[in-house]
C-alpha cells in the first residue's frame, strides 16, 4: 500500500514473479526426476521379463525337439525325455536356468484320426490284405532299372515280389512273408518277413460303402438314346446298374458315342452285372470295358480346376473332376462292386473323383466284402375287376367267399372251353425295379362237376403285365377231378425265359397286370365253378452281394488266367489312361494294373486290396509317386503337455507354482508302432505364457 504522495514503485510484483518462476522450475525438475526414476525401474522389469521370456521359449524348443528325435510314442513304462518326465536346461541365456515338464496326453488320439477306420486317409499307401496261398500280396513288374514310387506306408500281409526294376518309398516297407527283388525305404530298411507282430497298419480297416443299402435301379436307355443320336456326353445318373454288355457296347470303337465323354454324376453307383443270370438282361460278359472314350466320374472341372457344368468333350485326363485332394468342397462318386462284376480299361480314358470328408477317406471304389442275396416271396396278388362271355357273375372271383363263377361246357370247338379274365394285382407290397423274377404262378380256386364220370378238367392262364410290350408268359396245369369240393390249383408260368412279367419286374416298378384263366374240361356238360383267382411271384431284389466267383478265386497269377480275374484291370493299351483321384477299397479283390501314359499319380490317397500287380511298360516316363497317401491329412499323433519353470542358475528350477510358458504339442508318425526318430512331424496346439 503506497502513502499518499509517493511515487510508484514495482518492485515487489518482480519479486512475486521470480518466486513463482523459481517454484515452476523446480517442480518440472522434480517431475523429471521421478519420470526417470520409473524409467529405470521399468526398463529393468522389461529386461528381466525379456530374459524369461527368451529362455522359456529356447527350453520349451530343446524340449519339442529332444522328444522330435526321439521315438518316444507314449507306451506304457515310456518317460518323455528317456528316463525322466522332467528336463533341466542352464546358461541358455546368461545366468538363467530352466526346467521343463512332460505330462503325455491321457490318451492316445488322432487329430483327425480317433482310430483306423474313422479317418480321412488310410494308414498306408498300399496295404494288401491276402496272406499268402502262393498269390504274392505285391507283385510289380517294369523295365529294368526303373523305379515303381510309392509315397506312404506300403504294408502286405503276405509277401512283396518286385520282378524287376525297383520299389522305391519315401518311408517304410513291411511285409509279413518274403520280399524279393530291389527295394527302397527311407529312412529305415524293409521289414520283411514281419510275422505275426502287432501293428494297426496291417488290419482291414473295414470302411463301410457310402450307403447301407443298393440304390434304386437305372436302365440304360437314356444312355442309350443319347448314344444314338451321337451326343458328345453321355450322363449317367447314381444308382444300380445291372448290364455289363450294355455299358460295354457304348463305350467301343464302333458304337454310335464313340470317343464320347461319358459323365457319371456324382453320387454312389452300385454295379452288380446279372448277365448270364437275368433273361432280361443280355447275355454275355460281366466285364464292363472301358474301350474308347473319356470316362470322367464326379463333378466335372475345367483347366484351372472351376466347377462347371458338363465336362469337355474331348475331357482333359487327368483334370477333369474335383479332386478331393486339392478342395475340402469336391463332391464326387463311389462306384461299389458286387458278385462277380469288374471294370477294365483298355483304350479308353477314365478318371474317378472321390468325395472329401473329414472323417473318412474319399473313397472311390469300394469292393463289397459282405452281403448275400434272397429270394422274396409275395403271395395272393388279387383282381380288382372281372370280365367273361363264358362264365356267369365273373366278379365273384374277386374275393374268396363260396360265391362262384360259373360256366357249363355246351359243346365242341369255341364252346370247349371258358374263359375269364380279370384285372388289377396290385402288388401287396412294391416290388424295387431291377429285382430278377425267380418264379411266377397262378392259384385257381375251383370245383368241377363231372356228370358222367372219368372227366377232368384241363387249367391254363396268360398273364399279361400292365405298360410291358414283349411275350405274355404263359402256364398249364390239371385242374380239379369230379368233385364238390373247392381245390386251390397253382398254374406254374414259363419264366425262365425273356417275358414281359419278368421285364415288369426288372424293368419297372410293377403296377398290375390282366390275367386270362381258360377252363376245359374234357367231357361235355361238365361245370366249373370258380371262386377266385390270384398270383403269385417269387423274385430276388437288388442288395448288396460280397465279391464272388472268379475275382474271390485263389491263388491270383497274372496273366490273364480265365479262372482267375481281377476287380480293376488296366491293360496298358497305346491310348490308355486310369486314374482314382481317391481312395481304392477291395480287400478280397485283386487290382491289376499295366501303365504306360500316366502324367501323375494313379492311385491317389491310397489302395486297399487282397493282392495288388503293377505293370510298368517301356513307355511309362512318369518320375512321381504312382500310389501316395497325401501328406495334407494328419496321420497317427500323441500329445504331450511342457511346462516350464525359469530360475536362477544353476537350477534345477521348483516347479510347484505358475510355470512361465505351457504348451500342448502334438507328434506325428507315419507309422504309430515304430515311429522314427527325426522324421515325425510336430505341431504345436496351444502356446501360453503365463508370466
Amino acid at each position: 500500500m503506497r502513502r499518499p504522495g509517493m511515487k510508484k514503485d514495482e518492485s515487489g510484483a518482480a519479486l512475486i514473479l521470480v518466486l513463482v518462476l523459481v517454484t515452476a522450475v523446480c517442480l518440472v525438475i522434480l517431475s523429471m526426476l521421478t519420470f526417470s526414476s520409473t524409467s529405470i525401474r521399468t526398463t529393468i522389469e522389461l529386461r528381466e521379463q525379456a530374459s524369461t521370456s527368451s529362455t522359456s521359449d529356447a527350453t520349451m524348443s530343446a524340449a519339442i525337439n529332444n522328444i522330435r528325435n526321439s521315438t518316444y510314442n507314449n507306451e506304457s513304462g515310456q518317460q518323455c525325455f528317456g528316463g525322466s518326465n522332467t528336463m533341466s536346461v542352464t546358461g541358455i541365456t546368461g545366468a538363467d536356468a530352466a526346467t521343463v515338464t512332460c505330462s503325455p496326453d491321457p490318451s492316445k488320439v488322432l487329430i483327425q484320426c480317433p482310430s483306423l477306420s474313422v479317418c480321412n486317409r488310410p494308414g498306408s499307401a498300399i496295404l494288401t490284405m491276402g496272406t499268402g496261398g502262393g498269390e504274392d500280396g505285391v507283385n510289380v513288374d517294369q523295365p529294368t532299372g526303373s523305379t515303381f514310387r510309392v509315397h506312404g506306408v506300403v504294408f502286405s500281409n503276405s509277401n512283396i515280389n518286385i520282378v524287376k526294376g525297383n520299389l522305391t518309398t519315401n518311408t517304410r516297407v513291411y511285409a509279413r512273408g518274403a520280399c524279393s527283388g530291389t527295394i527302397v525305404s527311407v529312412p529305415a530298411p524293409p521289414s520283411c518277413n514281419y510275422g505275426a507282430t502287432a501293428n494297426p497298419l496291417g488290419n482291414d480297416p473295414n470302411y463301410l460303402p457310402s450307403v447301407a443299402t443298393a440304390p434304386a435301379y437305372r436302365s440304360l436307355v437314356g444312355p442309350q438314346a443319347d448314344c444314338a443320336v451321337n451326343k458328345k456326353v453321355i450322363t449317367f445318373q447314381p444308382g444300380y446298374y445291372d448290364d455289363a454288355v450294355g455299358l460295354s457296347a457304348m463305350m467301343t470303337p464302333s458304337s454310335n458315342c464313340s470317343d464320347s465323354t461319358f459323365w457319371f454324376t456324382p453320387g454312389t453307383y452300385y454295379f452288380d452285372f446279372h448277365n448270364s443270370t437275368n433273361p432280361v438282361v443280355p447275355s454275355g460278359s460281366r466285364i464292363w470295358t472301358v474301350n474308347s472314350g473319356y470316362l470322367v466320374a464326379g463333378t466335372p472341372v475345367n483347366g484351372a480346376g472351376q466347377v462347371i457344368a458338363l465336362p469337355a468333350n474331348p475331357a482333359t485326363i487327368p483334370g477333369s473332376c474335383n479332386n478331393p485332394i486339392k478342395d475340402a468342397n469336391a463332391v464326387g462318386v463311389q462306384f461299389i462292386f458286387g458278385g462277380d462284376s469288374q471294370l477294365s480299361v483298355k483304350a479308353g480314358k477314365a478318371e474317378l473323383c472321390g468325395t472329401y470328408s473329414a472323417t473318412k477317406p474319399p473313397l472311390a471304389i469300394y469292393g463289397l466284402k459282405s452281403g448275400t442275396e434272397s429270394d422274396t416271396t409275395l403271395n395272393g396278388f388279387t383282381p380288382t375287376g372281372a370280365t367273361s362271355s363264358n362264365f356267369s357273375n365273373p366278379t365273384n372271383v374277386l374275393t374268396v367267399n363260396g360265391q362262384f363263377a360259373s360256366w357249363k361246357r355246351n359243346g365242341n370247338g369255341a364252346n370247349a372251353t371258358g374263359t375269364i379274365s380279370a384285372t388289377g394285382f396290385p402288388a401287396p407290397s412294391a416290388i424295387p425295379a431291377g429285382s430278377v423274377l425267380k418264379s411266377a404262378s397262378v392259384r385257381v380256386l375251383h370245383r368241377h362237376s363231372d356228370v358222367t364220370g372219368g372227366s377232368q378238367v384241363q387249367l391254363s392262364a396268360t398273364v399279361t403285365p400292365n405298360g410291358v410290350a414283349g411275350t405274355a408268359p404263359t402256364g398249364t396245369a390239371v385242374g380239379a377231378l369230379n368233385n364238390t369240393n373247392l381245390i386251390d390249383t397253382p398254374i406254374p408260368l414259363g419264366v425262365t425265359g425273356n417275358n414281359t412279367l419278368s421285364k415288369a419286374v426288372h424293368d419297372i416298378v410293377y403296377n398290375g397286370a390282366t390275367i386270362a384263366v381258360t377252363a376245359a374240361p374234357t367231357k361235355n356238360q361238365d361245370t366249373v365253378d370258380i371262386d377266385a383267382i390270384a398270383l403269385d411271384l417269387v423274385y430276388t431284389p437288388p442288395v448288396f452281394r460280397a465279391l464272388s466267383g472268379c475275382i474271390t478265386t485263389t491263388p491270383y497269377t497274372g496273366g490273364g488266367n480265365a479262372s482267375r480275374c481281377a476287380l480293376v484291370n488296366s491293360d496298358g493299351s497305346p491310348n490308355n489312361l486310369f486314374y482314382v483321384q481317391g481312395t481304392t477299397y477291395a480287400p478280397t479283390a485283386v487290382l491289376d494294373i499295366t501303365l504306360n501314359n500316366a502324367t501323375e499319380q494313379v492311385f491317389r490317397f491310397g489302395v486297399v486290396a487282397r493282392s495288388l500287380w503293377v505293370k510298368l511298360t517301356g513307355s511309362f516316363t512318369f518320375t512321381g509317386p504312382v500310389i501316395e497317401v497325401p501328406d495334407d491329412s494328419p496321420g497317427f499323433v500323441f500329445s504331450v503337455y511342457l511346462n516350464v519353470y525359469v530360475c536362477a542358475a544353476p537350477g534345477p528350477c521348483s516347479t510347484s507354482g505358475a510355470p512361465s510358458l505351457r504348451a500342448k504339442v502334438a507328434f506325428i508318425d507315419a507309422d504309430p508302432v515304430t515311429p522314427i526318430a527325426g522324421a515325425r512331424q510336430v505341431s504345436v496346439l496351444s502356446y501360453t505364457a503365463t508370466r
